[in-house]
């Protein structure tokens, strides 16, 4: 009876914690931050301006598409572990977001989602969810990368002496390549590998990392295509936004420029408390790059790029962070359970 009433006043705790450290970080970014300020102000501008408004009001109406296919992929991951509703793992999907607002690289989204199982492991169900999140890093590096092969001529120039750099470096992006797609469909060998390397602690270990041979390669691909849907989704609005605020790119332009600005947003180490700056900084020196290679010049461009940079991330983000909280409550950090968690 006691530990059940402990078990109640943590829970408590550790969920006011979330919310309050998520609404210190909203605040300070969307009121107390000067540069989003000047995101709103144009952002509002361009809602005023008929040239604008319709890519804007697309790119808000993709918000609920990206959070449901997103919640789609975790609902199938999710279920060799425990059946969820799809309206309930899309509520996990929002507590993930707000958990992970103030952690390094968004770990606290694995958190924020597997804590709403009611029998499943916590362990279990954070392991699943990094697979989904593999999916998602291996369609941002496919794309990032193809982006990077026709970016590079673009801004260098590769004589015949120097051509070898070139191929060089398609070489190794098809290596990479190559061994992401091959590491992904063969996840099943990280239980073969585990076993290797920790036999004294197989027992303890082995339950656990089982999970990575639940998924047939049929289903690995089905995980990958809601990657890439979503994908497609949240560049789209990037590249909307980008549109709304006067930048004067085609659409491969400017899948090219999403595509490896989200590349290094990636592989770049940040707290989520940078996040917003790091990604305005990448977009903007990339598409400087872009510009100055094609000898053009566009007033206040910087301040395009960064704007529909920082719109992205308040439109995926910061809204559904701030839905998020709504569903805090339902987090169980300590429960009482048969199984181990």
């Amino acid at each position: 009876m006691l530990k059940a009433k402990v078990s109640k006043i943590a829970n408590h705790s550790l969920r006011l914690l979330i919310v309050g450290a998520t609404l210190w970080y909203l605040y300070d970014q969307l009121v107390g931050g000067e540069k989003l300020q000047t995101v709103n102000d144009l952002l509002a501008q361009r809602l005023k301006d008929r040239s604008g408004f319709w890519f804007l009001l697309l790119a808000f109406a993709l918000m609920p598409l990206n959070l449901f296919l997103e919640s789609l992929k975790w609902q199938f991951q999710i279920r060799k572990l425990e059946r969820l509703k799809l309206n309930k793992a899309y509520t996990a999907v929002l507590s993930g977001i707000s958990v992970s607002m103030f952690m390094p690289n968004r770990m606290g989204d694995y958190l924020g989602r597997v804590f709403i199982l009611e029998k499943g492991s916590h362990i279990k169900g954070i392991l699943l969810t990094i697979i989904g999140s593999m999916a998602q890093l291996l369609v941002t590096i496919i794309i990032g990368s193809l982006a990077l092969l026709f970016f590079l001529p673009s801004i260098a120039y590769f004589s015949d002496e120097t051509q070898w750099i070139y191929t060089a470096i398609i070489v190794l992006i098809l290596v990479i390549l190559v061994a992401g797609i091959f590491v992904y469909f063969n996840i099943d060998l990280m239980y073969v590998i585990i076993k290797k390397l920790l036999p004294r602690k197989s027992q303890l270990v082995l339950p656990y990392v089982e999970v990575f041979k639940y998924f047939t390669h049929k289903q690995l691909a089905y995980i990958l295509a809601l990657s890439f849907l979503r994908y497609l989704v949240f560049s789209l609005q990037f590249i909307l936004f980008l549109w709304a605020f006067d930048l004067p790119l085609s659409y491969p332009e400017a899948i090219m420029l999403v595509g490896l600005s989200y590349l290094f947003i990636t592989l770049i180490p940040t707290v989520a408390l940078s996040e917003l700056g790091v990604r305005g900084s990448v977009s903007i020196y990339l598409f400087s790059l872009w510009f100055q290679s094609r000898q053009l010049v566009f007033e206040n461009f910087e301040l395009g790029v960064f704007v529909a940079s920082s719109a992205v991330w308040l439109v995926n983000i910061a809204v559904p962070a701030l839905f998020g909280l709504l569903f805090i409550y339902r987090l169980k950090f300590f429960r009482r359970e048969n199984g181990k968690a």
